[in-house]
């Protein structure tokens, strides 16, 4: 019995190895082989970006103004509040003043068309897009002037359904900051490329995606998402279905975490572990068979001898070599004085992933919710919606809407 345990051991952690340095090689290759754009930027068709809001995230200010600054001949900025006392609304209103030139609305709906509080704020926002291209992006994303440059370079053709962003995490002041950015600077930048490209499975990461308006309706709108917590995961699954491609560029935009506590980086990522969990079972499962330190610890502490702990220190020094080689690739400089942390984030990490094989609740902004199928979700609090009378009595017949315009 303990030579097949043993045997397994080794098996999964060769197999760990070898997936951690392949996806790495991946990833370089992805960033290696990338080409400039070959359209000339006024060629490229008008795009609108919507920008759902809740709240303060860290420098928020700064990384709506990126969005100002971009680089791109025609494009519109939706962003979307529920509430009137929402403070981004004063940020967004002095953005507007400040950049008279950019097209901006400003939409304040309380209006829920499902359990989903992103979603609700992306369906009320999204009658007022006047553009055939979508970007959705996250609050606490910054990018480049070249964003939608870089982004939209990927249409090359009308078999591309949805395109998705690298993210790089900056700004790390604290543990739980450098937790976050360290994971998402190597194990998801270098995973994203190798999952896709290898198993064929969409990755889909809603902090920044581009989607075409008839390829959202077709899918029945953001109502038809409205209802799940791993939103993007789904629509790029159903994106798919449509016989469509997923693509994952490579041009980087930047999660900004600074402030974060330990608390903050488990809370994040246990959500999105129960929702992968719950999205699909098989490929949650087999998440642990890439982390080499996590598989080859419980190996040292069940041989307790020097070989299981050579095998675990060559596992530490193989996966700092992998983180490296993102990081480089990444061009993260302020990463390298938090690397030290690599062992403990990837053992926490599998902590976090027997988790949720016992718990199905998640916290997600204040509102508390059980994850089904599908990452199906049912409040277990008072959500961040309200459905009005209105839309069940006359059938999605919408209230007026209080939009803010800036042109």
């Amino acid at each position: 019995m303990n030579t097949l345990i043993e045997t397994i051991f080794l098996i999964a952690i060769t197999f760990s190895i070898i997936y951690t340095l392949t996806a790495v090689a991946f990833f370089m290759a992805e960033k290696l082989r990338h080409k400039l754009p070959s359209k000339a930027i006024s060629d490229y068709p008008p795009v609108s970006v919507f920008k759902p809001l809740k709240g303060l995230d860290n420098n928020l200010e700064e990384n709506l103004r990126s969005f100002f600054n971009l680089d791109y001949p025609q494009y519109e900025l939706i962003f979307g509040v529920k509430d009137y006392d929402d403070p981004a609304i004063a940020i967004v209103r002095n953005l507007q003043r400040e950049y008279p030139q950019v097209s901006t609305k400003l939409v304040v709906d309380s209006f829920g068309v499902g359990t989903n509080p992103k979603v609700n704020n992306l369906y009320n926002m999204y009658p007022h897009a006047q553009y055939e291209y979508f970007i959705i992006s996250d609050s606490n994303v910054r990018v480049k002037p070249d964003y939608i440059t870089k982004i939209i370079e990927n249409f090359t053709s009308p078999l591309v359904g949805l395109v998705t962003s690298t993210i790089r995490g900056t700004g790390a002041a604290h543990f739980g900051a450098a937790l976050e950015n360290l994971h998402l600077n190597t194990y998801i930048a270098a995973s994203v490329f190798i999952v896709t490209r290898l198993f064929k499975v969409p990755v889909t990461i809603g902090k920044s995606m581009m989607i075409r308006r008839d390829t959202m309706d077709s899918l029945g709108g953001f109502a038809a998402f409205a209802n799940y917590l791993l939103e993007d995961g789904i629509l790029g699954r159903e994106v798919k279905r449509l016989g469509l491609e997923v693509r994952t560029s490579v041009e980087q935009i930047e999660n900004i975490n600074s402030t974060w506590s330990v608390r903050n980086f488990i809370s994040r990522h246990l959500r999105w572990a129960i929702m992968r969990r719950h999205f699909n079972l098989a490929n949650y499962a087999a998440e642990i068979l890439s982390n080499p330190i996590a598989l080859s610890l419980i190996y040292c502490l069940w041989r307790l001898d020097n070989v299981s702990l050579n095998i675990f220190l060559a596992a530490i020094a193989i996966k700092l070599l992998a983180d490296l080689l993102t990081v480089i690739f990444m061009g993260d400089k302020l990463i390298w004085r938090y690397f030290y942390l690599v062992p403990a984030k990837d053992i926490l990490m599998a902590v976090i992933w027997i988790i949720p094989f016992f718990k199905s609740t998640v916290n997600w902004r204040g509102n508390i919710f059980r994850v089904l199928k599908d990452t199906a979700i049912i409040p277990v609090k008072p959500a961040y919606y309200t459905i009005s009378p209105s839309f069940i009595i006359s059938g999605f017949k919408r209230k007026f809407t209080p939009v803010f315009y800036n042109r």
